[in-house]
């Protein structure tokens, strides 16, 4: 091709491009950011060119959309109507219209109904009633705190869990903490291991009683984007499962570790493919945990620790042949796990 000719083709290129971004939908936000399964609401949309949507898709069963209502080219709602089979946890979906299609955003469902956050809850002395078994959207401004306080009785499991900086609006890092009535902390959480930033606690109420969870920006930087779906119940919530993995195909006997309750077993019957990222939910009295934990499913079979085996000449034994996974607990500090 001749210079005159590229420069004209690559010019055409990049005009035809910049055109089709100035047409194709954007997509901002999705309200409220959660729902609970089971349940019809009335969803928004807010982005830019809007205005010629056909239909919003999703990529995961369990939603069925109506009639789209072109508010303003920003702004575009509709009903939907989530089945009780709905996964818990995150869902993606964007809009069609007549000119593109938007980027995807997150929309979460979760197993309790939804309360609004109601200002002023920002003092220990004037926390938001809720009641167990909820789950509270509000928003972390600057320098905001927000207390929220729930009735439990003396050795009833109380839970709190949010879905933060997981809803993608805003990079931030929540803090959730739970107090008595008298402001003494019981547990707090700021980053966690099975959720990263995002944070969860949970803990076995002393005593008859109000109590109190706390949500704040770690470090009291939010913002109009800092949106949280907080979740206070009485659901378990352990923080890891051993082992840590299985074979595909076969039947496993879990531990799930770390709830305040005690841990727990049960069987799980793993797929017949491997997967890297299987999801399990603990289940206590009828609640699921809200996010679940993860299991690494393989081709190979397991080869669990036995304790104690600190030492070469303590070593785990492998009793069956390689390739295969060697499971252990590094339990305290200074421990080893060998295997031989």
């Amino acid at each position: 091709m001749k210079p005159f000719h590229l420069l004209l083709a690559l010019a055409f290129q990049v005009i035809f491009t910049q055109g089709a971004f100035a047409s194709s939908p954007s997509l901002g936000n999705i309200l409220p950011r959660g729902a609970q399964r089971g349940t019809e609401i009335d969803l928004n949309f807010h982005g830019d060119r809007l205005d010629d949507s056909v239909a919003v898709m999703t990529y995961t069963p369990g939603f069925a959309f109506g009639p789209i209502e072109v508010i303003s080219p920003k702004h575009i709602k509709t009903k939907v109507t989530i089945s009780n089979e709905a996964t818990l946890g995150e869902h993606l979906m964007r809009i069609r219209t007549s000119s593109g299609l938007s980027q995807v955003k997150s929309f979460w469902v979760g197993q309790f109904g939804s309360l609004a956050e109601k200002e002023p809850n920002s003092e220990f002395s004037t926390p938001q009633p809720v009641t167990m078994n909820t789950t509270v959207e509000g928003i972390l401004e600057n320098e905001d705190v927000d207390y929220y306080v729930t009735e439990v009785k003396k050795g009833q499991r109380i839970s709190a869990e949010v879905e933060g900086i997981r809803l993608a609006g805003a990079f931030y890092d929540p803090y959730v903490a739970i107090l008595n009535s008298e402001r003494f902390e019981l547990a707090a959480s700021d980053d966690t291991s099975l959720l990263l930033q995002d944070s969860s606690v949970s803990v076995i109420a002393p005593s008859d009683g109000n109590y109190i969870i706390q949500i704040r920006e770690s470090s009291y930087t939010g913002n109009g984007n800092c949106r949280y779906r907080l979740h206070i119940g009485a659901f378990p919530r352990p923080i890891a499962v051993y082992p840590a993995g299985g074979q595909s195909g076969t039947d496993l006997e879990v531990k799930l570790i770390g709830d305040p309750a005690g841990d727990t077993t049960r069987t799980i019957t793993l797929p017949p493919k491997a997967d890297d990222r299987y999801l399990i939910r603990a289940e206590a009295d009828g609640l699921l945990s809200p996010a679940a934990n993860l299991l690494r499913v393989s081709p190979f079979p397991n080869i669990l620790e036995a304790e104690p085996n600190n030492n070469l000449a303590q070593a785990t034994v492998a009793t069956i042949p390689l390739p295969a996974a060697f499971n252990g607990i590094i339990s305290n500090d200074g421990d080893q796990d060998w295997f031989r």
